[in-house]
């Protein structure tokens, strides 16, 4: 027979010290695992979370830079759009000042060193057709009536901004003493001008 022996409280409370021990211990234990299942789980969600935003921010910056690089180009292209049109603005206005210069000395001085040169140009390739805008036709009459044997003023005249074109009655040779010519020859030139004028 099987039996309890001392204090009936006294045993009762020992068996409730032990349980709450027991449950304390438990509590602590359980506790610290619901800690570091928390703590994994924050820290995944971090790391995912961190993963995340350094993708979103590499696919944003990616983006960044296209659109830099697109305005770049854009603004290249502008910039390189107006530096040409002023380049021929410049070009045409100097045709055009060319063109309203012809009541000049100077003109008038290089068509006459053009007539004297196509003369003896003739002396050895024969009489000369000689060609100019229609607005130099009197001019060219006027001076090639100087040459009368050598140099004969074409009633057709040519689109060029001025000087003179010649040709030997055959068309196998031909002399370009054109203001055109001179202006194609130093276009590279006078590109460089305008541009450097722009720039400063």
């Amino acid at each position: 027979m099987c039996g309890y022996y001392g204090d009936p409280e006294k045993l009762a409370l020992e068996a409730m010290k032990d349980d709450i021990s027991k449950s304390h211990k438990l509590l602590a234990e359980a506790s610290e695992a619901s800690l570091k299942l928390l703590e994994d789980s924050y820290r995944r969600s971090l790391e995912e979370a961190e993963r995340r935003l350094l993708e979103e921010f590499s696919n944003l910056n990616e983006r960044v830079r296209s659109v830099k690089s697109k305005l770049d180009f854009e603004l290249k292209s502008r910039v390189a759009e107006r530096r040409n049109k002023f380049i021929e603005a410049v070009l045409a206005e100097v045709k055009r000042r060319l063109r309203g210069a012809k009541n000049e000395d100077w003109y008038k001085a290089y068509m006459e060193s053009v007539f004297k040169n196509l003369a003896m140009e003739a002396r050895e390739l024969g009489v000369l057709k000689v060609m100019v805008a229609p607005e130099d036709l009197e001019l060219a009459r006027i001076l090639a009536s100087r040459y009368p044997e050598l140099l004969k003023v074409s009633g057709e005249p040519v689109d060029i901004i001025g000087g003179v074109i010649a040709e030997s009655q055959d068309g196998s040779v031909r002399l370009d003493y054109s203001l055109d010519l001179i202006i194609s020859r130093n276009e590279a030139r006078l590109r460089h001008v305008a541009l450097k004028a722009l720039i400063e």
